[in-house]
């Protein structure tokens, strides 16, 4: 089993689901327009409503004064700074229920194509994945959020100490300065690179663990750190998976970079291009995610608890196991 052939057949099951990639383009088109629809046009009304005038607002000398004036300002307009926050924590809210849902539905439906290779897409398949991963998902990404802003915070203050320990070096001798500030910041680099690709190591394989044995997200995290440390060679997978989603992610903004340079036609040309590079990014991406969960498949070999969404080959290759043990019970009477 190879890297070229784990990724063919992550080809294949993205193929066996191409409608994933519209949902997708449909999906990201549904939260453009719900920003309009959830806070640009109440934000409007409101404006209307409460009578504010944007003209003064967006005149310099009128703007320096609100900053001079800003209790007055709040007190002015306090209605439509609420209106503002309620329908920005609106939109988020929705975002959010409906990027995990999403997401939710995606990923399973992909792992079971891997699990069934006879599997195909369906809508009503894929609502009820969406509804039935919706809550392992949304704790899964909880607690993934909160191991990313943990390492920043980490990184945060790394960075902070070592700008006192290069502030104090400036005071001795310019020189010791400058290589410690390039020391430290490759240190840093080095380190933030290392610890964010672990964490989305922990992340894609955690992700493939509690779909294929449907156990609970800690539980998921924990069995896939072991994981990881057991088989040092899916992290150099993932880190090829990566470098070749920026290169592509590269390749593609090359091509597009020169049609802004074009005067009027550049701009229209640009329109549709855009649509073909979130197509092409998004089928980038679901091939990631399916080459991961096909390579964590193929090397996990966990067999997974009872009423798993496991096929029954784990179970034949169980008993497969178990049949030579009457052979060596004979051996024994006879001897």
């Amino acid at each position: 089993m190879t890297y070229t052939s784990i990724i063919k057949e992550s080809m294949i099951a993205v193929h066996r689901n191409w409608q994933l990639i519209i949902i997708q383009l449909l999906f990201m088109i549904l939260s453009f327009v719900s920003f309009f629809l959830i806070v640009g046009i109440p934000v409007a009304i409101a404006f209307i409503i409460f009578g504010l005038d944007l003209t003064e607002l967006l005149r310099l000398k009128d703007v320096f004064s609100a900053f001079k004036g800003t209790s007055e300002l709040l007190s002015k307009y306090f209605g439509i700074a609420v209106f503002i926050i309620f329908s920005l924590l609106l939109y988020i809210a929705f975002m959010t229920v409906l990027w995990v849902f999403a997401f939710g539905a995606t990923v399973s439906m992909l792992a079971k194509t891997i699990l069934d290779e006879s599997q195909r897409f369906s809508t009503r398949a894929f609502f009820a994945e969406g509804k039935r991963m919706f809550v392992p998902v949304f704790v899964f990404s909880i607690i993934i959020g909160i191991i990313f802003l943990s390492l920043t915070f980490i990184l945060g203050i790394l960075g902070d100490g070592a700008s006192k320990i290069i502030e104090i070096a400036k005071t001795q001798e310019a020189t010791l300065a400058l290589f410690l500030g390039i020391f430290f910041f490759l240190v840093l680099l080095s380190a933030g690179v290392l610890l964010i690709f672990i964490a989305m190591a922990i992340t894609f394989y955690g992700m493939g663990y509690m779909l294929f044995n449907r156990l609970k997200p800690i539980e998921s995290l924990k069995v896939t750190v072991k994981y990881l440390y057991s088989k040092p060679s899916s992290m150099g997978f993932l880190a090829v998976l990566m470098l070749g989603y920026i290169l592509i992610g590269a390749f593609v903004f090359l091509i597009g970079s020169p049609l802004t340079l074009i005067p009027f036609i550049g701009t229209i040309l640009s329109l549709p291009y855009q649509l073909v590079a979130q197509i092409a990014h998004g089928y980038v991406s679901l091939i990631m995610l399916s080459s991961v969960f096909y390579y964590y498949y193929r090397t996990a070999c966990l067999p997974p608890p009872q009423g798993s969404i496991a096929d029954s080959g784990t179970s034949q290759k169980i008993t497969g196991e178990q049949a030579p043990v009457p052979e060596v019970k004979d051996e024994t009477q006879q001897a």
